[in-house]
């Protein structure tokens, strides 16, 4: 109840109160009094008694009525100006039919003044998918004397526009008769303003969710907090093991420090990018450019947002371009010089026979002369391999007699070396279709670099299987291991571990394999070892005849 009603009420009832206490006494009293004084009219006395309370009554009830009247026409003055001043629509109907409207109701059902509504039927401004609903809390109210909850619903202005209103109906008494009061709020704006904001979300978590680049979001102390579905494709990490971490566990020691700085600077807002390597929960590392931006709420800075774009194959493709370039020139080179090589290489070798047929006393130094003119010719002839495609003429052939017979060419030089080979052959090989000669070429330079990576001796052990798809051929030394660093160079032009190598062979070797559609791969260890793959497709005939 409100605290004026409260007052009101306790002073009518102190009124009350001595009206009842006054009257009391006065017919105590007055009757006290006329028993004493024993007058002779007492009809007359109980008259006049009676006479001067009833004039005492009537002034104090006419007192009390006048101020009453006052205080309700000062109470309907208020509401009054209350409900026509109100910014909210205010609606008052009895059986459906509109009795009284306040000039907000008017304008947000879109009449000029309420004039133009009184007599009309309520329900004729509210949506046809709100009727029933309607219809249902009007009788609710009636029979439960009870207001209703506040609920969300459509009407209908006299354009037939179409606003949202939040309504609550609360029953009372209108000019003397039961009514309901319709307390009205448009919402449309806010319903409005509350479906873009959930379109901006909607599009926001569209593009973070379908984004290929990793998107993540980060508090102050860089600890994760939400990473979209790319984060967990690139990383290989779920969303639990992301959020159970800061950001820097998941890049690689050395990137760890400029990861950090990128954060730093992100809190200080800026916004900047940078390549790092991450490593991927299957132990592999993806490049990755980085970028990290703040995130501003209420122009402060509350967290940092990373964006990481997966840039491995681009990383890969610069590669195999700077590779390819540097083939091109090397190409380039071996076309002008091989043949200007060669012809004067004929030369000195046949004069160096004819010297050697006539001179008896320095054989020792005829043989070197020799040995090193046919070094400097099998150099021209990597060259030419190089820089003029070679036709090839592929035929079945026996992988593990191609391999046998490379063994046996080496073997001595591997004896000579105090190194074993080893042949294990773990399923049965199919024939595939090949060129001989280009593959022993393969194979030989493969094992030369196996015997010669252990000096002091070991053991090579060559496997052969196949699969559906593949020949799989294995070369395992246990020799000293090329490093990382060196492993990521090798098959480029000029790059050798040997002191009198020129880094050919094993390019020569990639562009043989790459011409047979397979593919060669190199994994070493320092002082634990190299492994070389070949991988060499099966053809449709390879199924069918078998060694």
């Amino acid at each position: 109840m409100h605290k004026k009603s409260v007052v009101r009420v306790k002073s009518s009832l102190k009124v009350t109160l001595l009206y009842v206490l006054f009257g009391s006494l006065w017919v105590i009293l007055s009757d006290r009094f006329i028993d004493r004084v024993n007058l002779t009219d007492v009809i007359s006395v109980n008259s006049s008694k009676g006479l001067f309370y009833v004039v005492i009554t009537a002034f104090i009830l006419y007192f009390c009525l006048k101020r009453l009247k006052k205080a309700l026409l000062e109470s309907e003055e208020r509401y009054r100006v209350l409900v026509e001043h109100s910014p909210e629509p205010i609606v008052v109907h009895s059986d459906g039919i509109i009795i009284f409207i306040n000039p907000a109701g008017a304008r947000v059902l879109g009449a000029n003044s309420p004039e133009e509504l009184i007599g009309q039927s309520v329900m004729t401004f509210v949506h046809p998918d709100f009727v029933e609903i309607t219809l249902k809390r009007i009788r609710q109210i009636i029979e439960d004397k009870q207001p209703t909850e506040p609920m969300d619903q459509k009407f209908l202005r006299l354009d037939q526009q179409v606003i949202d209103v939040d309504v609550r109906e609360v029953p009372i008494v209108f000019l003397g008769e039961p009514a309901v009061q319709l307390l009205c709020r448009d919402i449309t704006e806010h319903k409005r303003a509350q479906c873009m904001l959930e379109m901006r979300e909607q599009s926001y978590k569209s593009l973070v969710e379908h984004n290929p680049d990793a998107i993540f979001t980060m508090d102050l102390k860089g600890n994760v907090l939400s990473v979209n579905a790319a984060t967990e494709k690139i990383t290989g990490y779920t969303e639990e093991e992301c959020t159970q971490h800061t950001f820097q566990p998941f890049h690689v020691p050395s990137d760890q420090e400029k990861a950090c700085q990128l954060f730093v600077k992100a809190m200080q807002g800026e916004s900047n990018n940078t390549e790092i390597t991450l490593m991927h929960k299957e132990g592999n590392q993806i490049e990755l450019n980085l970028k990290m931006v703040p995130i501003y709420i209420n122009d402060k800075i509350d967290g940092v947002y990373g964006i990481a774009k997966d840039i491995t194959e681009r990383k890969r493709t610069e590669e195999l371009l700077l590779k390819s370039e540097k083939l091109s020139i090397v190409g380039q080179l071996a076309a002008g010089v091989a043949h200007e090589i060669r012809n004067p290489l004929t030369s000195l070798r046949g004069f160096v026979q004819l010297l050697q047929s006539k001179v008896e006393n320095y054989p020792y130094y005829f043989q070197i002369m020799l040995s090193e003119l046919d070094r400097i010719n099998d150099i021209v002839s990597e060259f030419m391999v190089i820089a003029k495609p070679q036709v090839i003429n592929f035929e079945m052939r026996d992988v593990g007699k191609i391999l046998q017979d490379v063994i046996s060419l080496l073997q001595t030089q591997a004896i000579l070396n105090n190194v074993q080979i080893h042949t294990e052959i773990l399923t049965e090989i199919p024939f595939i279709k090949c060129e001989e000669n280009q593959l022993k070429q393969v194979f030989i330079n493969i094992l030369k670099n196996a015997i010669e990576a252990m000096p002091d001796g070991g053991n090579v052990i060559i496997e052969l299987k196949s699969d559906d798809d593949n020949v799989q051929i294995r070369f395992i030394d246990d020799g000293c291991g090329i490093s990382e660093e060196r492993l990521a160079a090798l098959g480029e032009p000029f790059y050798t571990t040997k002191e009198k190598g020129t880094g050919l062979g094993l390019m020569v070797c990639h562009k043989i394999i790459e011409a047979h559609r397979g593919c060669l791969k190199i994994e070493s260890e320092v002082e634990q070892g190299t492994t070389v793959h070949v991988y060499l497709p099966l053809d449709e005939e390879s199924s069918v005849r078998k060694t």
